[in-house]
């Protein structure tokens, strides 16, 4: 199960945090906030949450359309 927090701070914007998305819900989660991202304005930026027990599996890697998992940076 994933759990979605969204909040509006206090400057307007949204924080969006989630626990461990499973890899066959990632394109339906990156839909979802390619959507909000569309409906609230603005640009979207990702962080990693270092809680997350995913963070160490995906510090280097990245989420394309599609939900392939791919390889990034160093």
């Amino acid at each position: 199960m994933t759990d979605i927090l969204i909040e509006v701070l206090e400057d307007g914007t949204a924080s969006i945090k989630t626990t461990s998305i499973a890899e066959v819900h990632h394109l339906a989660a990156d839909q979802l906030f390619d959507e909000l991202e569309d409906m609230l304005g603005g640009k979207r930026v990702t962080k990693q949450n270092p809680d997350n027990p995913g963070a160490r599996f995906f510090k280097n890697r990245k989420v394309l359309r599609g939900g392939k998992i791919v390889k990034a940076g160093n």
